[in-house]
């Protein structure tokens, strides 16, 4: 009787980006794409430079 009235909570996850482990899911308007800013400072640094490599 999970339906009767109580909210059926379940947490999503997602993988990290940069290195694929999982996420805990709680905001489901802004999703946390990355483990710690870290990963995410990679990321963006390794996709401009690619950004830049293909242009040339």
């Amino acid at each position: 009787m999970a339906g009767m009235g109580g909210l059926d909570v379940r947490i999503r996850t997602k993988p990290c980006k940069w290195c694929g482990r999982q996420l805990k899911q709680r905001r489901w308007w802004r999703p946390k794409r990355y483990c710690n800013r870290w990963h995410a400072t990679k990321y963006r640094i390794v996709d401009a430079t690619v950004n830049v490599l293909d242009s040339l």
